[in-house]
């Protein structure tokens, strides 16, 4: 480049700067034919040689341009590869702690499997017994519930007496159902008390109800009819109700049909009744039926039964 900036720089006055001839050389030139010198020879030789000196100056300022972002992107290059270098160990150690604790998940899922399964194992067994253990208690409360209810067979329930000192004695329960029921002889009263359920405020008026045990079961199936028959009864002025001594399960089932009775009450060609322990009977043109369900009753007596059959 420095070659062709000297060239250009002296190419015009080419002959000032020329060294002298010799004499030798001066006889030579001047031997030589005449050659045609214009002014378009010089100018082409400065033209070409400006276009050189461009391009050759593209080049070197592309070169030194190139070199400075060379260097300047080499140290962002090797900064962001330090950085993609400590990124990637990173990556790796966390990896690494990863996979280690999924290692030790997996470890825990399958022990905890293993144990499901024992689990499930001893869930099923011991459905199997609760479901054994549900029967037989039923079993047992049926059982129970029975036993309590034939232990109560000779029991009765007398509603209505006025509560005085030694009124639910023995002998004086005896007096008062030979008194209110006009038997021809006397009832043997084994044990005889009233009911033990608090009253509330309002209710301290109303006398408590005295459960007596009678010595013979007929006595009490006796007593009952008599007191369906002859009903109202009455005692010092006060009326009395004579009444079965049922469990409180029984009772609560029993009372459950008392609307159908209602119903029932005075309807012509109808009889019914409870049978124990909650078994309602309907007799309706010789057809009978029974109903557990105090609903599917009255459902049955509203679709088969008129209201208006009642007797005149």
């Amino acid at each position: 480049m420095a070659e062709k900036l000297q060239k250009y720089k002296y190419g015009s006055d080419a002959n000032a700067i020329r060294p002298a001839r010799t004499t030798r050389q001066r006889a030579t030139n001047d031997a030589d034919p005449p050659t045609t010198t214009g002014t378009e020879g010089p100018n082409m030789s400065n033209e070409e040689m400006k276009a050189d000196i461009l391009s050759s100056l593209r080049g070197e300022i592309a070169k030194v341009i190139r070199d400075e972002l060379k260097g300047a992107l080499a140290e962002d290059f090797q900064a962001i590869r330090s950085e993609l270098q400590a990124v990637r160990s990173e990556i790796a150690n966390s990896s690494k702690a990863i996979q280690a604790e999924v290692d030790i998940v997996k470890a825990d899922i399958l022990d905890l499997k293993g144990g499901l399964s024992t689990w499930s194992d001893e869930v099923t067994s011991l459905q199997s017994a609760v479901t054994s253990l549900q029967k037989e208690m039923s079993t047992l409360k049926d059982k129970c519930e029975d036993l309590e209810g034939r232990m109560r067979r000779s029991n009765i329930r007398i509603a209505g007496i006025e509560e005085l000192p030694g009124s639910s004695s023995t002998q004086a329960v005896a007096k008062i159902i030979k008194e209110v029921l006009k038997m021809d002889r006397d009832i043997k009263v084994d044990r005889s008390h009233r009911t033990l359920t608090g009253r509330r405020p309002r209710d301290r008026e109303t006398p408590r109800v005295i459960i007596a045990k009678l010595h013979n079961d007929g006595d009490a199936a006796e007593i009952l009819r008599r007191a369906r028959d002859r009903a109202p009864l009455f005692y010092n002025g006060h009326r009395v109700a004579f009444f079965p001594d049922y469990t409180a399960s029984v009772a609560k089932a029993r009372a459950a049909f008392t609307e159908v009775r209602r119903a029932l009450r005075g309807t012509k060609d109808v009889r019914y009744g409870l049978l124990y322990p909650a078994r309602f009977r309907i007799t309706y043109h010789n057809v009978e039926k029974e109903f557990l369900d105090p609903k599917t009753a009255m459902e049955y007596v509203r679709n088969n039964i008129s209201p208006t059959e009642t007797v005149e």
